[in-house]
């Protein structure tokens, strides 16, 4: 008699454990998904933002070496609409560059205010670049002269 409730009581005890562990992975599990739908998302618009600003950044550096060719492969057609009629200089005495601010104006959409620094320091000036997403790449949409 003895010997089964021995094993009574360990069939209870393995029951128990059991539920025990089905109720600990439920929460873990709802905190899991509670922390993504948090994170997640937050971590995907950080990563769409360093992508737009690498491109920004070799756009910028084709531009101070002027290299047209280099700095004409991140321009989409509007911007090259704009550069053929002179909205903005696509090659002129820059030496250096400065990303004041940036900032997600739209889904797959980047603004960005870069300040120029041209050779002898007199005649800096602010742009304003729009990078857009097409497909699975940013290119640089628009440049306006800040001012």
């Amino acid at each position: 008699m003895e010997k089964e409730i021995d094993k009574k009581g360990i069939f209870k005890a393995l029951i128990f454990a059991l539920l025990l562990a089905f109720v600990g992975i439920g929460i873990l599990g709802w905190q899991y998904r509670r922390m993504e739908s948090e994170q997640l998302p937050a971590l995907e618009e950080r990563l769409e933002q360093k992508s737009a600003e690498a491109i920004l950044e070799r756009f910028m550096h084709a531009r101070i070496q002027k290299n047209e060719k280099a700095a004409m492969s991140y321009l989409n057609e509007r911007s090259v609409e704009g550069a053929a009629e002179g909205m903005f200089l696509l090659l002129n005495n820059m030496e250096r560059y400065e990303i004041l601010s940036g900032e997600n104006t739209s889904d797959n959409e980047y603004r960005y205010l870069v300040k120029i620094y041209e050779e002898g320091g007199m005649n800096d000036f602010i742009e304003i670049i729009i990078l857009v997403k097409i497909l699975d790449q940013y290119y640089i949409d628009s440049v306006q002269i800040a001012g």
